[in-house]
């Protein structure tokens, strides 16, 4: 890939002229080149450097803007939200590779690992769930990176999980959903309890 290449996004920022759709649009377009850089290149160098090179332009852009006492465009309100996102990028790449260095997740902070303790065919039915709602990337990821990305982090090995989706299927009747179900059931008997436990006290 071109660490050096500029986004149309980054064009239209540093001719500071432009109206507030086209701004939305093309950093819309700006996000989602962002995030197939960081779930689906392979390089993760070329990845991180690339982003340094766009930081380091849009700081450029802020300081140009702040200087000229422009920081009251809209361009600018752009520029420091693109710099925010493209360090939050880079974070999360680096995180993503330290947890994946041991095979271990690694949480922020000192506390222990967040992992699956439960059977990861019940992991995996969540997981197909959610990519059919498009809950993760609004859509614009496979399942097979949500499945690597989400297990990697909780310590899970799947290798297959399409063997999963096949093992679900073959459920019979109710049982197809037993996971999502039984998250439903224990979650509202949850709430019940709760709402019991409210009531006495405001009694």
């Amino acid at each position: 890939m071109d660490i050096f290449y500029l986004c149309p996004y980054l064009l239209l920022l540093e001719q500071g002229d432009c109206d507030t759709e086209r701004l939305n649009e093309a950093s819309d377009d700006f996000i989602r080149h962002l995030s197939h850089l960081h779930e689906e290149h392979g390089n993760h160098t070329c990845v991180f450097l690339h982003l340094q090179y766009t930081k380091f332009r849009l700081t450029i852009l802020r300081e140009r803007y702040h200087n000229n006492g422009q920081s009251h465009l809209v361009c600018y309100c752009h520029v420091v939200g693109a710099i925010m996102y493209v360090e939050n990028t880079m974070e999360r790449m680096e995180k993503r590779r330290a947890g994946s260095g041991n095979g271990e997740a690694r949480p922020p902070g000192d506390g222990p690992p967040v992992l699956w303790t439960d059977d990861a065919i019940h992991l995996v039915e969540l997981l197909y769930a959610c990519h059919e709602l498009k809950l993760f990337n609004n859509g614009e990821i496979t399942l097979k990176q949500v499945v690597e990305y989400v297990c990697g982090v909780l310590g899970v090995d799947v290798k297959n999980a399409s063997s999963y989706y096949a093992r679900m299927r073959r459920r019979k009747g109710d049982d197809r959903t037993y996971f999502i179900d039984r998250l439903r059931e224990v979650l509202l008997r949850k709430m019940d309890t709760d709402d019991e436990k409210q009531y006495r006290r405001n009694k």
